[in-house]
């Protein structure tokens, strides 16, 4: 172990000798991703009001029209969120309004990628937060029905209240219990 520490130090330090970036920032012109989760602050929404008022939107990403791309969706706090499709080269299409997922006016947190129902096709769980109207702040679910054929855009259903996940508790995240999560908590606690 006195060995180890030395030998991950020097290696670490190697590592970081190099001049080559690690990222490249891509403009919207490229990627066709212009979301933006503004916020604009006035006399009801601060963070006196509430002091939770930049914790952001969130991203989840999964492969909605399964053509093994990684697609990215977006929640906002105060416009729609958006469904951006891969096609490749770092090239997204904004499928938002066919696939029916624009977080029907809610003030949207976190975001959950799930096979809620194990039919192969990724889900989306939507955390909705802040309104005083329950209502408003209902989460959605939307069960991917499957990609349409000729377009690859997959269509979507909000089905929370089906599920028994239309929680109204201003939630800010959530997290699906997988089994390979469960394996690994069964084996880190026992």
């Amino acid at each position: 172990m006195k060995l180890a520490t030395p030998v991950i130090a020097v290696m670490l330090l190697a590592s970081c000798s190099g001049n080559e970036p690690l990222f490249t920032q891509l403009s919207s012109e490229q990627t066709h991703i212009d979301f933006e989760n503004k916020i604009e602050e006035n006399n009801n929404v601060n963070m006196i009001n509430y002091q939770y008022l930049y914790n952001g939107g969130g991203v989840g990403i999964g492969d909605f029209n399964n053509d093994k791309k990684p697609d990215i969706y977006f929640t906002s706090s105060f416009g729609p969120n958006k469904l951006y499709l891969n096609k490749g080269n770092f090239e997204f299409e904004d499928v938002t309004s066919t696939s029916g997922v624009d977080g029907d006016k809610k003030w949207c947190r976190g975001v959950a990628v799930v096979d809620i129902n194990n039919d192969g096709l990724d889900d989306i769980y939507v955390c909705a937060s802040v309104w005083h109207d329950p209502e408003l702040r209902r989460n959605l679910l939307y069960v991917n029905q499957g990609v349409d054929k000729q377009s690859g855009i997959p269509h979507f259903k909000e089905m929370a209240g089906a599920y028994g996940l239309d929680d109204t508790s201003s939630t800010h995240m959530a997290e699906f219990l997988t089994m390979t999560m469960m394996a690994i908590l069964t084996y880190t606690w026992w």
